[in-house]
């Protein structure tokens, strides 16, 4: 059964075709399935996430899924920091990648979507000041963004 309805798919279809350029690549780090259930290790929103992110890859081509293993796969969770699921590491046109943990629905459905289209186009939308202040940094910065449902 899909997970957005036909209002909502109908207007991220309009955004995808209007705004995605270059392809833009999402990293899904999940858990194999198991028949045996650890609860310390089970990931209870893995599966949401996973059928949200392949119906949402399902509506461009400009889009692509790769689906990884967090413990199989270590090491290029490590590379691309990485250390939750579920998590989601969005490469895009230049260098810089975004990284997200837990399921991108409510609100974060559309920060998702937005970072799609921004990676996709190699830009954002931050103002020349922004930009200007920004260029000012003296390094790398690492900026966490903290959500939680209510």
């Amino acid at each position: 059964m899909p997970m957005l309805n036909e209002d909502i798919r109908r207007q991220v279809t309009d955004l995808f075709t209007r705004n995605l350029r270059e392809p833009v690549t999402m990293h899904f780090f999940t858990q194999k399935s198991s028949l045996i259930s650890v609860p310390s290790q089970e990931c209870h929103t893995c599966k949401e996430a996973g059928e949200l992110l392949r119906e949402i890859v399902s509506i461009s081509d400009k889009l692509k899924l790769e689906t990884h293993d967090l413990v199989a796969e270590a090491e290029m969770a490590r590379k691309l920091g990485v250390e939750k699921i579920p998590g989601l590491v969005l490469q895009g046109k230049n260098r810089g990648m975004v990284r997200y943990f837990g399921v991108p629905a409510g609100y974060e459905f559309g920060v998702l979507i937005e970072a799609l289209k921004d990676l996709s186009q190699g830009t954002t939308q931050l103002s020349e000041n922004t930009r200007a202040q920004l260029s000012r940094l003296p390094g790398p910065v690492h900026i966490q963004v903290l959500v939680t449902p209510t």
